[in-house]
């Protein structure tokens, strides 16, 4: 679709046929770094060079349309995934930016040997900066109605080294900001909004839809556990090894990031946690099993602290017999003989074992991290 009237506009060349979904959503990519195939240690002639880089996208969408604002608050609360630089308009300042200073995107050293290359400091060869004056020089080169009108926005890895996913993500969080529409549903939106009226049947009629399989089948529906269910406590350790694995090598996975999301909103909902405005480190990341009742649920794999000391370690409380219950109400109704009595059970708000050390967390409380980069703390853990 996006070759409809090139003769006009469009440059296959641009990397705007490696984001189509979000061009159709309102994301228009116009620059990128991928440093992803050249970070690393390697050797160069007689050197030993090593590089570490973070990739960036740039681009821009309306101001004017709901789902940019709905976009940037949803990467902004990306902490611990991203870095974020965003212009309105023609400004010159940042309305938003990363609070860290003379941040690098590339740097790199060498030496003759790997001992010498651990004395040796970085030189940096880009700077966020340097990102900063390029997309200020574009603006102030030529008009361009378009820019007056739009967001620029600077997505940054956080992270060093990874491979290039940020077109994934944007174009991801602009699907479920829209609720997960089909490709077809994609499609329809698009034309309706730039196909002349008079034309548009015969598009809706002859689109071919190629999607992968994440798109082509609803995203997970969304839930509310929070008292309404058994939650798991104690799963099989070599299942969560397993999972942290997996989740670990497919942290971009549509269905299990959109479930994760469905619970963890649902616990803010409640009160449970609250979402952390700044980065921490991650304590932990949820990983989803099978509960008790058959259903998904989270657990959240806690290490335990090696280095606390002994006195603050949590201690190793032995659990009550399975009949104290029973003796206690025996107990209860010999003291009272008139009382009445009744029996239910407990729906706890997460599973989270061993638990940490409370006094080895400091002030900082405890906190853990989705795979999309969101940092959320336990509200219990910070009274």
């Amino acid at each position: 679709m996006l070759g409809l009237y090139n003769e006009h506009w469009y440059d296959p060349a641009s990397i705007l046929s490696e984001c189509m979904t979000g061009v159709y959503m309102g994301f228009i990519p116009t620059s990128k770094d991928d440093f992803s195939a050249h970070a690393g240690l390697r050797k160069e002639g007689e050197l030993w060079v090593q590089r570490q880089s973070r990739n960036y996208l740039c681009g821009q969408m309306a101001i004017g349309d709901p789902l940019t604002q709905a976009f940037l608050d949803e990467i902004r609360k990306r902490k611990e995934r991203l870095y974020l630089v965003v212009y309105e308009g023609t400004n010159a300042d940042a309305t938003v930016r990363p609070t860290e200073p003379d941040l690098f995107i590339s740097r790199h050293r060498s030496a003759m040997t790997h001992e010498e290359l651990q004395t040796v400091r970085y030189s940096t060869t880009m700077t966020l900066e340097d990102v900063k004056n390029q997309l200020r020089r574009g603006k102030t080169t030529m008009y361009d109605p378009i820019v007056v009108d739009s967001w620029q926005f600077i997505i940054i890895d956080r992270e060093i080294g990874l491979p290039f996913q940020l077109m994934d993500i944007v174009q991801d969080t602009l699907l479920m900001l829209c609720g997960d529409p089909s490709p077809r549903q994609v499609a329809k939106r698009v034309i309706r909004e730039i196909i002349p009226a008079s034309v548009q049947e015969i598009f809706l009629e002859e689109i071919t839809i190629e999607s992968s399989p994440d798109l082509r089948y609803s995203a997970p529906l969304d839930v509310q556990y929070e008292g309404n269910r058994y939650r798991c406590h104690d799963p099989d350790v070599s299942i969560i090894a397993t999972n942290q694995e997996r989740m670990a090598s497919e942290s971009g996975a549509r269905d299990t990031n959109r479930f994760i999301r469905r619970v963890v909103e649902d616990m803010e909902r409640c009160g449970l946690v609250s979402l952390s405005p700044d980065w921490e480190r991650p304590q932990a990341r949820p990983v989803v099993v099978q509960g008790t009742d058959g259903a998904y649920d989270l657990y959240f794999p806690y290490k335990r602290d090696a280095t606390a000391a002994e006195v603050e370690r949590a201690p190793s409380l032995p659990l009550p017999l399975k009949s104290c219950l029973l003796e206690f109400a025996q107990a209860y109704k010999t003291k009272y003989p008139t009382a009445i009595a009744t029996k239910g059970s407990i729906q706890t708000h997460y599973c989270a074992w061993p638990m940490p050390a409370i006094k080895s967390l400091g002030r900082t409380g405890l906190n853990f991290v989705t795979w999309e980069g969101h940092v959320y703390h336990w509200n219990a853990m910070r009274k």
